[in-house]
Parts: structure tokens; C-alpha cells; sequence
């Protein structure tokens, strides 16, 4: 079977609150150096700036064409496939896969699928609640004592990866759910939940690490239409017997 290289045309990145304008430029340069055109800003700062024109050099068609969203739930909500950058550690950002271990993936799902690559805020990066939307948690391989890389560092490094990636996939390729619809299963599943009650009892929120946790297992191998029509399905007929 021939490699597959990734459709770069799917793949686009999500900048979540940058804060430096020249930061976006920067960032639009990196992209447009390696053949991807696509930017979306979550609640970025004004940016329609001089800093920006004169960093991005060359890219001022990706400032200019970049969709700006709210929140990093919109952004991805066509996405197939949702991958979030970070180095901060913690319990609920297990696991955390290196970029090479992704890319795989990346280029597999890209054949069939929107592709979502999202960096954090300069100084904080993403909140968990941001995480959770994610597929995949990856991280860029640094110094362990001098790890954090820029904002446009990090963008160009992923973005160099996937131009010059090579992959011998498996032969199935996959088409996955978009990120929106996704949400829509996540809410059915939480409604049904209620309706077994199953409720927050001081610190404990049951409900919530139930469905965290069903994301994780769902995240680890993505899901595609039918299934999440099956689960569906299930919510609804455990609804209408407890109606009953």
C-alpha cells in the first residue's frame, strides 16, 4: 500500500486566547512556510495590528481569513479529530503522547476528516475543561529543565512535522464523528444520567467522572456515526423505561 502523506487541506490550527499580536504573525508565517492555511483565534486579542503584518511577512492572507470563535468548543466543532498541546502535568491530563507518537494519527485521519490542532494562551496554555474536548494530549520534546517553547515555535514545529512526515498506515481509514455532534452524545448522556440519578453529593460529582471518564475511553479510539448513534439509542430507551 502507498504511504499516505497528510491532506493539509483538513488540518487546521486553533490559537486559544493568544496574547501577544505578534504572536498570531509569527504564527501565520510558520503555518503558510509549511502549506497550512487555515487559522482559527478563540477570544484572541485585537490583532489587526502593525506587529502582526510585520511578523506573519508574507502570510497577511491567513490574518486576514482567520475565523474568530468565543469559545474552543465552536472552533472544533466540524473536527474529526481534536489534538491539544501541552507540557503541564497533572492527574486529569493522562495520557500525554509525544508529537511523534500522534502524527500517525494525525495524517491517518486527515485522509477523511477536519483535523483540530490546538495551542494555549502564551502563559497558561489550556485549561483542563479545554483538554477535555481534545482526542489526543501531545507534547513537543524539549530540555526537561528549559521546556515551554513560544506560541510560533511550537505551531512551526507540528506544522514542519506533518510537511515532512511519511506513514505507512493501516489500510482502514477511518472517517470520525465531528466534534460538535460528539458534544450533542456527551449531553444526551448526561441527561440520562440525571434521570437515574445520579447527582453531585458534596465533592463527589459522580455524574462528571462518569462522563470524564467515558471521554478518555472514547478519545483513546475516536468514534464514527453509527456508533454514536448505537449510544444514542441506548440513552433513549433507558429514558423511556425510566418514564415509564
Amino acid at each position: 500500500m502507498d504511504r499516505l502523506t497528510p491532506k493539509l487541506d483538513n488540518i487546521y490550527i486553533v490559537l486559544v486566547e493568544p496574547k501577544q499580536p505578534g504572536n498570531i504573525g509569527s504564527c501565520c508565517r510558520a503555518m503558510k512556510n509549511m502549506g497550512i492555511t487555515s487559522l482559527r483565534l478563540v477570544n484572541p486579542v485585537p490583532y489587526l495590528v502593525p506587529e502582526t503584518f510585520k511578523l506573519c511577512y508574507g502570510a497577511d492572507d491567513l490574518v486576514h481569513n482567520a475565523a474568530i470563535y468565543t469559545d474552543l468548543k465552536s472552533a472544533v466543532s466540524d473536527a474529526g479529530f481534536v489534538v491539544g498541546f501541552t507540557r503541564r502535568k497533572g492527574k486529569n491530563r493522562k495520557p500525554v503522547y509525544w508529537l511523534e507518537e500522534v502524527l500517525p494519527d494525525i495524517i491517518n485521519h486527515s485522509q477523511n476528516n477536519k483535523i483540530a490542532l490546538v495551542f494555549g494562551r502564551e502563559s497558561k496554555g489550556l485549561f483542563n475543561d479545554e483538554l477535555r474536548l481534545c482526542h489526543a494530549q501531545a507534547a513537543i520534546p524539549t530540555k526537561l529543565k528549559f521546556p515551554t517553547l513560544n506560541l510560533s515555535q511550537a505551531v512551526l514545529m507540528v506544522c514542519y512535522e506533518l510537511f515532512i512526515c511519511r506513514h505507512s498506515p493501516d489500510p482502514t481509514v477511518l472517517q470520525f464523528l465531528p466534534q460538535g455532534e460528539t458534544e450533542q452524545m456527551y449531553t444526551h448522556i448526561k441527561s440520562t444520567l440525571s434521570l437515574m440519578e445520579y447527582k453531585k453529593k458534596g465533592s463527589n460529582d459522580l455524574p462528571k467522572r462518569i462522563l470524564n471518564t467515558l471521554r478518555r475511553i472514547f478519545n483513546r479510539s475516536g468514534l464514527e456515526r453509527q456508533e454514536t448513534q448505537m449510544i444514542h439509542g441506548l440513552c433513549s430507551r433507558i429514558e423511556k423505561l425510566l418514564k415509564k
